[in-house]
């Protein structure tokens, strides 16, 4: 999925197709570098180097591409920490998002929010899903 455009039905449906499917694949990518591994064994040590190689970018590849890079940059905040505006140490000219509910208040530093995206959270008995 191409995450800066609108998605459609097509595009939704060959992700999760791939999301279904793509361990299967991986596993037979897997095998068929071993299979070539084998066979390429007695061919002399040239072939035993170009097969192996071929079976560690497979294996790498395979690894890296399970990884969800989208995932791993909106994670949320694990631990949010809260103080007073003046104990804060922000400086005066910081830009933060504020939201209030009822008598409470809450600001997030845009500074901290750019890197983290996704903050939960709860204001008095209000739950809250703070994003940037």
């Amino acid at each position: 999925m191409r995450p800066f455009r609108p998605q459609g039905p097509t595009e939704l449906a060959v992700a999760l197709w791939v999301l279904r499917f793509g361990p299967w694949l991986l596993a037979l990518a897997g095998l068929m570098a071993t299979v070539a591994v084998v066979r390429a064994w007695p061919g002399g040590w040239w072939r035993r180097v170009g097969a192996l190689s071929l079976l560690l970018l497979t294996i790498g590849a395979g690894a890296l591409s399970r990884v969800n890079v989208f995932e791993e940059m909106f994670a949320p905040l694990p631990a949010p920490r809260f103080a007073a505006a003046s104990e804060s140490g922000l400086p005066a000219e910081a830009i933060v998002m504020a939201v209030r509910v009822g008598e409470q208040a809450r600001a997030y530093p845009v500074e901290v929010m750019a890197y983290h995206h996704v903050l939960n959270d709860a204001v008095g008995d209000t739950p809250l899903v703070v994003t940037y």
